[in-house]
């Protein structure tokens, strides 16, 4: 939805401003886009477990974190991202043959770290979308 500009008229109570009511109205809209985009109402700060599979579709409009425990090699995809969106990926290795990649379909650049496949070795994933299908990576682990 695009933004919609509440009237506040050219002077304080001159009348030429929208109505209380039209501008709670306005209000409601733009705050229903932005949070009711997932379904849970709590899409910018909430947390979404993800399942390991060979592919992990990660919807931008869900969370702000994701977590996942896994042990097979996973392969991401960003879906629903926009341009300015950063999430945060929690992936904890439990061993195994325990990997991770991302969707040929993206152009992303790990600008730092890399993926512990260690046993228990916490990685922590930022994910920052440039561009469209374009995301820069930070990867660090827990100490």
């Amino acid at each position: 939805m695009a933004r919609e500009t509440i009237g506040v008229g050219s002077a304080p109570d001159d009348g030429t401003g929208d109505t209380l009511r039209a501008a709670f109205v306005k209000v409601n809209n733009m705050t229903t886009d932005i949070y009711g985009q997932s379904g849970t109402g709590d899409s910018l700060r909430g947390s979404s477990a993800l399942t390991a599979a060979a592919d992990v579709d990660v919807d931008f409009d869900t969370a702000a974190v994701f977590t996942m425990t896994s042990s097979i090699a996973v392969d991401l995809n960003f879906t629903n991202a926009s341009i300015g969106d950063v999430k945060d990926i929690i992936i904890t290795d439990s061993g195994g043959t325990s990997g991770l990649t991302l969707n040929s379909g993206l152009t992303a650049t790990t600008v730092a770290g890399q993926y512990s496949n260690t046993s228990g070795a916490v990685n922590f994933i930022q994910v920052v979308c440039t561009a469209a299908n374009t995301f820069f990576l930070s990867i660090s682990q827990s100490i």
